[in-house]
């Protein structure tokens, strides 16, 4: 995540790494820390990506 602050005030957050919408889950922290609002969103194609989800129980051994 890049947060930028131009000498207006003006944020400026860009989330990188992160695929589909789970990147809305980002922006929706960073208006409650600077306790404002998005005006502008601009979408880039890891968003239109699907998300890779992994279980976290991988690393268990099937000998349990």
């Amino acid at each position: 995540m890049i947060i930028s602050i131009d000498k207006d005030g003006n944020v400026t957050a860009e989330i990188n790494g992160v695929k589909g919408s789970s990147c809305k889950d980002y922006t929706k922290l960073v208006e409650q820390i600077i306790e404002g609002q998005i005006i502008n969103e601009t979408l880039t194609s890891e968003y239109y990506e699907q998300e890779v989800k992994t279980d976290d129980r991988s690393h268990l051994s099937n000998n349990l």
